[in-house]
């Protein structure tokens, strides 16, 4: 059987996102098109990818901040008893975030021409669920684990 690559099996048809999308917009365009991340472009250029969970990490950590920064706004006499409202260029800040805020720039690709095992250990070792394929700074496709999974479930990923 003869190797399978990550351009046989990669989806070609990409959707990418820009990094001044809102993190708003952003959720609704992955709801919409039943994605849970997307390669971010800017003037045809990759420079990020970002996921629900990048989403969800930005958002935690916003959180803990917020409330680090109520506790210590808080007196010891009032400790409890009121809500502390954080300052309004904070709280702007804390809202309003995009794509560049949440997106990771340290991207995992691979070439066309790179053996899928190849990819699933790199889907392994990192601890991610997608990695692009890309032809210099140009994106030519994806891969995700639902790819390898349909992949062992047609019974043609074998140990080459």
């Amino acid at each position: 059987m003869p190797m399978i690559r990550a351009g046989d099996v990669m989806q070609a048809s990409v959707l990418t996102v820009s990094p001044g999308m809102s993190l708003t917009e952003l959720e609704d365009f992955l709801v919409s098109k039943r994605i849970t991340g997307a390669p971010v472009v800017e003037r045809g250029v990759l420079i990020g990818i970002v996921s629900r969970s990048d989403i969800v990490r930005l958002l935690s950590l916003e959180r803990s901040l917020s409330g680090l920064i109520a506790e210590g706004l808080e007196s010891p006499e009032t400790a409890g008893t009121n809500p502390v409202r954080l300052p309004e260029p904070l709280t702007r800040a804390l809202t309003g975030r995009t794509v560049r805020d949440a997106m990771v720039v340290e991207l995992v690709t691979v070439s066309p021409d790179t053996a899928v095992t190849e990819v699933a250990r790199l889907l392994v070792a990192r601890h991610i669920h997608r990695v692009l394929v890309t032809e210099g700074e140009t994106v030519r496709g994806v891969i995700s684990t639902l790819d390898l999974v349909r992949l062992v479930a047609e019974d043609r990923l074998r140990e080459v």
